[in-house]
């Protein structure tokens, strides 16, 4: 008779334990660094590739070509051309990084465009509101490859921006930043952590200038006292639940982890209050089942192209970023030229799936009231 030996019970619970944990601090990773991503490039001798497989030099000079036409188009978006030309002259820098002809470190300070400071209306992928600065570091690790870790900084503070410079003893030109590189040669663990203690200096100035006021990549932070990543990831037990119960089912992939980073977020940037809505200058309150609520938080952040990062794993709307996703993610390309619309598409009048006005609605029959701005928040 074949004996079967089942799993003691403290092995299971171990395992969903540690499930349990690993969703929770994932999650609270996505939080604390929303539009933070970290990858890293093999080089040749002669080009840098993604872990894709996929080169970056042919991606920084589609760019330019790219915006050269926006600009032939529209000469207002000649910035664009700008901007691209810079960015490849940083990509440069990387070859002669990876190189050795560098010091092992590179920081660019990515602010948001100048003819954009005082515009009134978001231009494609540039929200006028946040105003964000891509803070970038680039850095040669012991065995060769190039590490590019990015963060955003709402508000492109200037003041701010220029501590950054400060922290290395540096004052920065007047005028765009973006061509305004810091380079120097720094050991294994400050390269590690330089992009914490970069943003920390940026929000450090932001709470210097605001006292009283607290700050994390240049947004301010509720002052309710459960917002801390971690602990408002534990005050959600329904979402921490259903993530978990994916991944000891195996059937969790990355639509799963986006989904639950989409509606984790939504929820930490309305402070944790229930979702409410503007009807005849009335607010309404909506409860809604959770598999409709991480419907509706997946679908704005689709719209929005927002990308969730943790332990490693960057995801956006359309899973693990390849080269061209990677370079989008940290800030590189053209932002102008997408479209101005809140969902990506044409814009009719119709009834809003969510608050039921007759208004100017998406492709996804979402209102703008409803879905406001590029970055899909309220």
């Amino acid at each position: 008779m074949e004996t079967v030996l089942e799993k003691p019970k403290n092995e299971i619970c171990d395992r969903e334990i540690r499930a349990r944990n690993d969703a929770a601090t994932w999650l609270a990773e996505t939080l604390n660094g929303r539009m933070r991503t970290s990858f890293e490039y093999t080089f040749d001798g002669q080009e840098l590739y993604a872990s894709d497989g996929g080169a970056l030099k042919p991606i920084f000079e589609k760019s330019l070509a790219d915006a050269n036409n926006l600009a032939d188009k529209n000469p207002n978006l000649a910035f664009e051309k700008r901007r691209r030309g810079i960015e490849l002259d940083e990509y440069g820098d990387m070859v002669k990084m990876a190189r050795g002809k560098l010091p092992n470190t590179m920081i660019t300070v990515s602010d948001f465009p100048p003819e954009l400071m005082n515009a009134n209306a978001d231009v494609g992928g540039y929200n006028v509101r946040r105003k964000q600065t891509m803070l970038r570091v680039i850095t040669r690790m012991p065995d060769g490859r190039l590490r590019m870790q990015s963060q955003s900084l709402d508000g492109s503070n200037r003041q701010a921006l220029e501590a950054i410079y400060a922290s290395f003893g540096q004052k920065p030109k007047d005028g765009e930043l973006l061509g305004q590189r810091i380079y120097g040669d720094e050991d294994e663990i400050e390269q590690e952590f330089l992009i914490d203690k970069l943003t920390g200096v940026y929000d450090q100035s932001l709470a210097a200038q605001n006292p009283g006021k607290r700050f994390r990549a240049g947004r301010q932070l509720p002052d309710a006292p459960g917002l801390e990543t971690y602990e408002f990831v534990q005050n959600q037990p329904d979402l921490v639940n259903y993530l978990t119960e994916k991944m000891l089912s195996g059937c969790c992939d990355e639509r799963e982890f986006y989904s639950v980073a989409a509606t984790t977020a939504s929820r930490y940037e309305s402070g944790g209050k229930p979702t409410s809505y503007t009807v005849a200058g009335e607010t309404v309150v909506v409860t809604m089942p959770l598999l409709q609520e991480i419907f509706v938080a997946t679908s704005q952040a689709r719209a929005a192209q927002q990308v969730f990062s943790g332990c490693g794993a960057s995801f956006g709307p359309g899973g693990e970023l390849g080269a061209s996703g990677q370079l989008e993610a940290s800030g590189f390309g053209n932002r102008a030229g997408e479209t101005n619309s809140w969902h990506g598409g044409s814009v009719h009048k119709g009834e809003c799936v969510n608050c039921h006005e007759f208004t100017d609605v998406g492709v996804q029959d979402w209102c703008k009231n409803c879905i406001s701005g590029h970055c899909g928040t309220k």
